[in-house]
């Protein structure tokens, strides 16, 4: 811990003694306006759907963490070993089929 708050505190006095050397911004009149490819876009609310992201959450989840235990089970030169991460990936398979399924 102590090296890394030597190393935040070097960072932001190294911060500060450089701020002058940036640019300096503009305003402009439509600097906080939305913009899509040169588009005038609305300011209504977005209000995104996440019936698919959770689904997705769930795979990339189950993925890695498929990777990390047939990882660990590599270790393991025994027929157990091998049989575990078998039974794993078709447990994952299983599950991931049931989440994108209906």
């Amino acid at each position: 811990p102590v090296i890394f708050v030597i190393s935040l505190m070097l960072v932001w006095l190294f911060s500060r003694l450089t701020a002058g050397l940036a640019p300096q911004g503009k305003d402009a009149a439509g600097k906080e306006e939305p913009y899509a490819c040169g588009e005038v876009v609305g300011a209504e609310k977005a209000e995104p759907d996440y019936k698919m992201f959770f689904p997705f959450a769930v795979f990339f989840t189950l993925l890695h963490v498929a990777g990390l235990m047939i990882a660990t089970w590599a270790f393991a030169l025994s027929g157990a070993g091998m049989l575990m991460a078998g039974v794993y990936l078709a447990a994952v398979g299983l599950i991931l089929a049931l989440l994108f399924v209906g």
